[in-house]
């Protein structure tokens, strides 16, 4: 049942149709159902792409485990020049910092580092001021003859990000400013999403028509809200000439998915006895806001259900494989999968049966997608979804404890309209087409029109928007950006830097063998300024400085050496609440320049966490302010 990517692309109309345009010399924003093979047409655009649209394709997503999925999982073996960039070390002989492979796939991180001139394989050099800008043009080259996928675009460019938060504003004005550059450049670009509300999709737009490659926008469903909204607003920017929208019933796709969709608002404990009565004889996913509900419910559920596993982002390398492989038996069997919203974006389970917290209407959406996916293996669960239906429990109460990571506004939002519509129809919602075609229901798509969204703070993004594409269009090197980074106190990215912290025990071990987590270290050092102290620390007098590991590398092998920040953790507090991007950096680079190393060597740093800190398949143990460590 689960088809050869080829042949899914051959058998997808929207998917044909996004080539067509593509070869025709447009730009394409796919909007197109979860579980309709959007992340495998880069293997067919490449193909197309070589020798005479571009000269290779870099497919942008959000989340380093998504990397390591779409690399390991869905690319790996399909095309003969495959590469990555990510944190994550997946096969070092196919890490691409500079993207030099014809196809690689990277973090969305990764991808803004470097097209503002900071490359990632140089950063730290780039960052401690030794007169170096880095060997940014050979990856600027790169990006600027290749074409962009960016994958799962709602997650950066989503309803979220608009009059969302101080950092939110920063990302989506980065963003977009990239997006502009890249279509004045004539880059060519693909946007794919299953949830996008159409006016994040008009800024998308409103950028992509500086680009001498029109636009067309490839829509999978038929006339709803969602498209008469994006026709009218089309219309008004028609002066251009160069927009058009696609609307592509695919009704062979639309017969496979057309299954009943049954919804409910309820109690907490009545959605968890549907888990307990049906976690025995199939699979089931409970999807959680914040890492702490997530394990309260893992931790009570292990008395419920036979099988059980446990996703989120403070789970070690480690465990996160044997949960993950956990997760894969449940979905061909029985059992219950426990996450956070990690799991929104491509991953696939054999269940039929979704607990949720409240969350926006695009984040429902996507946790729904997870359902009933059309794989081989989950045949018997597919099967049984279009028999007896899908279903999506919602968790009801206090939207402002509930709700926690998101905007309360936008949670009651969806909630409000949700409820009306199910007060006397519980099939009335389709969570996997983009348009309806039963009688008496209404596709989520329709919904996500309805639910408003907050006014975009257009002050603060114009200033950041309009500095940021300045940059991009001159000849500035590195240390101007840094400069307005600093000046500003802001990052280019949603988090400041990533850092990985070792569990112990680590002495001994080859570093391939280390287990790790990735944090972001800003976070963990406000963290740790409560009582209950992740990290390792150097004590001298009443200053606490977080203690190092550095491992660095040369011809005779590897050599391990513990230091500290130079810098006690009160006083990195107290600079991180002006200084942030840079900063930590400097700190960073601070440890390695004052560990010699030989010319040639370089050097991991990793923070140390306490033994007691990591519970093994629970994780790091620093959930606790959800609003600073969520996902």
């Amino acid at each position: 049942m689960s088809l050869p990517y080829k042949t899914l692309i051959e058998s997808n109309i929207g998917l044909q149709r996004t080539l067509e345009e593509y070869e025709g010399g447009n730009n394409v924003i796919l909007i197109a159902p979860t579980g309709y093979g959007k992340t495998l047409l880069s293997l067919e655009l490449i193909k197309k792409a070589k020798g005479r649209i571009s000269s290779g394709l870099i497919h942008v997503v959000p989340y380093r485990a998504l990397v390591r999925q779409i690399y390991s999982e869905k690319f790996k073996g399909k095309y003969p020049s495959l590469g990555y960039q990510s944190l994550d070390e997946i096969e070092r002989e196919d890490k691409s910092p500079y993207y030099l492979k014809e196809l690689t796939v990277t973090t969305l991180d990764s991808f803004i580092y470097n097209l503002y001139k900071l490359p990632v394989a140089e950063m730290y050099k780039v960052l401690r001021g030794k007169r170096s800008q880095g060997h940014y043009y050979p990856v600027l080259a790169s990006i600027l003859t290749s074409t962009i996928v960016f994958d799962e675009a709602h997650i950066y460019l989503g309803a979220e990000l608009v009059g969302g938060g101080e950092s939110e504003v920063e990302t989506l004005a980065f963003m977009l400013a990239a997006l502009r550059f890249l279509s004045e450049m004539n880059v060519p670009i693909i946007i794919e999403t299953a949830t996008m509300h159409s006016d994040i999709v008009m800024r998308v737009i409103e950028r992509l028509r500086f680009s001498k490659r029109p636009t067309t926008i490839t829509y999978v469903g038929s006339e709803n809200t969602q498209t008469r909204n994006l026709q009218k607003k089309l219309e008004l920017e028609m002066r251009h000439q160069k927009l058009k929208i696609n609307v592509i019933r695919d009704k062979s796709f639309e017969e496979k998915h057309n299954f009943p969709w049954i919804t409910q608002l309820e109690t907490l404990e009545a959605a968890f006895k549907r888990v307990e009565n049906i976690c025995k004889t199939e699979p089931v996913l409970v999807i959680h806001n914040t890492i702490k509900r997530a394990i309260e419910t893992y931790e009570y559920l292990s008395k419920k259900c036979d099988k059980i596993a446990l996703l989120h982002s403070l789970l070690s390398n480690r465990d996160r494989e044997i949960m993950l492989e956990m997760a894969s038996k449940i979905s061909i069997s029985e059992g219950a999968i426990v996450s956070t919203q990690v799991i929104e974006a491509g991953v696939e389970t054999g269940a039929r049966v979704l607990v949720t917290d409240p969350a926006p209407i695009e984040n429902i959406a996507q946790r729904a997608g997870r359902l009933c996916r059309e794989k081989e293996e989950f045949k018997k669960i597919f099967d049984e979804c279009k028999k007896t239906g899908a279903e999506v429990h919602i968790i009801k109460g206090d939207p402002e404890k509930l709700a926690e990571v998101y905007s309360r506004e936008r949670v009651e939002s969806t909630l409000k309209q949700l409820s009306e519509l199910l007060r006397n129809n519980n099939r009335a919602v389709n969570w996997r087409l983009l348009s309806a075609i039963e009688p008496g229901t209404i596709s989520f798509s329709d919904l996500l029109e309805y639910v408003q969204l907050k006014p975009l703070r257009e002050a603060d993004f114009n200033i950041i928007d309009g500095l940021a594409r300045e940059y991009l269009s001159s000849d500035s090197q590195p240390d101007i950006l840094i400069r307005f980074l600093d000046e500003l106190g802001i990052n280019l990215v949603r988090s400041s830097v990533l850092i990985n912290v070792v569990i112990p025990p680590y002495q001994n071990k080859h570093l391939r063998e280390f287990e790790i987590v990735t944090v972001d270290f800003a976070r963990i050092m406000r963290r740790d300024l409560s009582d209950k102290k992740c990290l390792e620390y150097v004590i001298e007098g009443n200053k606490l400085y977080p203690k190092i590991l550095l491992v660095s590398r040369d011809k005779s092998g590897l050599k391990y050496k513990e230091s500290r920040i130079k810098k006690d953790l009160n006083s990195i507090n107290e600079e991180l609440k002006t200084k942030r991007f840079t900063y930590i950096i400097e700190l960073l680079t601070r440890v390695q320049d004052n560990n010699k190393r030989e010319p040639g060597d370089f050097a991991e740093v990793f923070l140390i966490a306490k033994e007691s800190c990591y519970e093994r398949g629970k994780g790091l143990k620093i959930w606790g302010d959800e609003r600073e460590l969520h996902k």
